[in-house]
């Protein structure tokens, strides 16, 4: 590549676009304003920075957007594949501030405009305020605005700059190197909403004032049919977010279970996930750093039945389990609760997780509760990288949240819930009444159980200090405190729990004598069942009675 075509590529992704108003300067320089900072470096594109010309084309209509699927308007377009490049051209017919002062929008020189995305008449996203200087607010009457552009592009323009003839030229080019670009947002949103078949797309083009958080007034809109097919996902794919491509049929994983036909009680039922490549592959695909070449990294598990979500977790794969290992065991639900709430259990140990499993206490939970009702579900179990899934996932748990992302591999099976199996399990559960120790404990436990009684949300059953008191002083020696810990049977809308190690306080009084007893800690009544683990577990109701 010539040394001026790189010239231009890093002029532009020096910048450091914000997604408050980029805009380039025509005179004589390329000029960034925005409402925290100015850059300035000096302008690259020879004679084609004194040739910028922006006319509103005399038959297209005002206040209509129109659609087009290269750099280059070539005829518009009323149907597009969703793989398709696509632009749209909001016609506005008149300049920015002429149009904001006609809908009573506050502006003399500059204009703040809003660009919002609707897929089949839901929003997809809204982008701005995205500030025009005067000497385009008094300018331009349209605006070509960037939706899927091809990886090719950039090579485009950099053996041809005369492609860049015009400011709006400019503005398409540089929205590709936004970390939050409208394209990046736009083709994530398709790859989310648009299934195979026929979807409307429909653009606006907005004003406001600087401090506004969305358009006070739609002054263009645009609507396109999107036609989606494999081939046109595919290609939308590659244009697309790194960590949304879906990998290819060979890369694909599978969990193979030992069961396709399962009823809980009967056995115990177990889940291998296979892989043709190791974890570190995955990671490295998708990698969103300059390097993910390590020998440990995460993947990403979440367990669903009938689509609502159960459990989710984040596992650390160390050594040749990470870089070399393909095929991990691990156990979905036990045909009984032996071992519950100790890390040494059959069930907890794996390779996915570290110490407990999630997937068995959360079922365990609604069985024993009644919530997951009699008859048939599905459970679906899923593999993810890390790179994949931008954020917590413990507070993204929605079935919404997790289908975006493409996965290393995924299962569903067909289980049967009878109540004579709930039964089974129940009956055959280590759980066990609450032990309560004798002498001074008696006391203690009654006043933590009386002054604990619960609230419409919960009622606990019974509390048992388990530990003997230890005394806290300050740094010079005063007694603070002494604290000790007890366990907490409690009855919630989740059913019955045993909430383990909770903090129990008496508050020193003075003269060698103690407070009354109270829970330092709350009772998580509210916890749902992906929370649950070894230090707060699932209760059948027939061993509390």
């Amino acid at each position: 590549m010539k040394k001026a075509h790189w010239v231009i590529l890093l002029s532009i992704l020096l910048i450091g676009l914000e997604s408050k108003g980029a805009i380039i300067n025509s005179e004589k320089s390329l000029k960034l304003e925005s409402k925290s900072s100015k850059l300035f470096f000096p302008a690259t594109l020879g004679n084609y920075t004194n040739i910028f010309v922006n006319q509103s084309p005399l038959d297209l209509e005002n206040g209509k957007g129109y659609f087009y699927t290269s750099f280059k308007p070539n005829g518009f377009k009323e149907e597009v594949n969703i793989g398709d490049e696509l632009f749209v051209r909001m016609n506005l017919g008149k300049t920015m501030i002429e149009l904001s002062q006609a809908n009573g929008i506050q502006a003399d020189y500059t204009a703040y405009g809003f660009i919002t995305v609707y897929i089949d008449d839901n929003m997809s996203f809204m982008a701005g305020p995205f500030s025009f200087p005067s000497n385009y607010s008094k300018k331009w009457q349209y605006i070509d605005i960037p939706l899927n552009v091809n990886p090719d592009f950039i090579e485009k323009i950099s053996v041809d700059q005369s492609m860049l003839e015009s400011e709006q030229d400019i503005w398409v080019f540089q929205q590709l190197f936004q970390e939050n670009s409208i394209p990046k947002k736009y083709t994530a949103s398709a790859m989310k909403t648009m299934s195979t078949g026929n979807h409307t797309l429909k653009v606006e083009f907005g004003l406001g004032e600087s401090d506004s958080k969305e358009p006070k007034s739609v002054v263009c809109t645009g609507i396109v049919k999107v036609v989606s097919d494999d081939a046109g996902n595919k290609k939308l794919a590659i244009n697309g977010p790194k960590n949304m491509r879906p990998l290819d049929v060979e890369e694909m994983g599978k969990f193979i279970f030992n069961s396709n036909a399962f009823t809980i009680g009967t056995s115990e039922l177990t889940a291998k996930l296979e892989l043709p490549n190791p974890p570190k592959y995955y990671n490295m695909k998708w990698c969103k750093t300059t390097s993910c070449d390590y020998d440990n990294g995460y993947i990403e598990l979440y367990v669903s039945v009938d689509n609502e979500p159960v459990a989710t977790w984040s596992c650390k794969l160390e050594g040749i389990d990470y870089t070399s290992t393909k095929a991990f065991d691990m156990v979905i639900l036990p045909k009984t609760d032996a071992g519950i709430g100790k890390v040494e259990a059959p069930f907890n140990n794996s390779k996915l997780f570290k110490s407990e499993n999630p997937v068995v206490y959360s079922l365990l939970d609604k069985i024993y509760s009644g919530n997951l009702k009699t008859g048939k579900h599905q459970l679906k179990i899923k593999a993810y990288s890390k790179e994949c899934i931008p954020l917590n996932t413990e507070y993204e748990f929605l079935n919404s949240y997790f289908i975006q992302w493409p996965s290393i591999a995924e299962t569903t099976i067909e289980f049967y819930v009878t109540e004579e199996g709930r039964n089974t399990m129940s009956n055959n559960s280590s759980a066990k009444k609450l032990s309560h120790a004798l002498g001074e404990w008696i006391a203690v436990d009654k006043k933590l159980l009386e002054s604990n009684s619960g609230v419409s949300d919960y009622q606990v059953i019974d509390i048992a200090t388990t530990s003997e008191w230890k005394v806290v002083m300050n740094s010079l020696g005063a007694i603070l405190y002494r604290e000790c810990k007890a366990d907490v049977l409690y009855k919630s809308k989740y059913g019955y729990r045993l909430q383990k190690s909770i903090l129990v306080k008496e508050d020193y009084s003075g003269g060698g004598t103690y407070g009354s007893p109270y829970l330092a800690e709350r009772i998580e009544f509210s916890f749902d069942s992906s929370l649950l683990n070894s230090m707060h577990l699932p209760v059948p109701a027939s061993k509390i009675k």
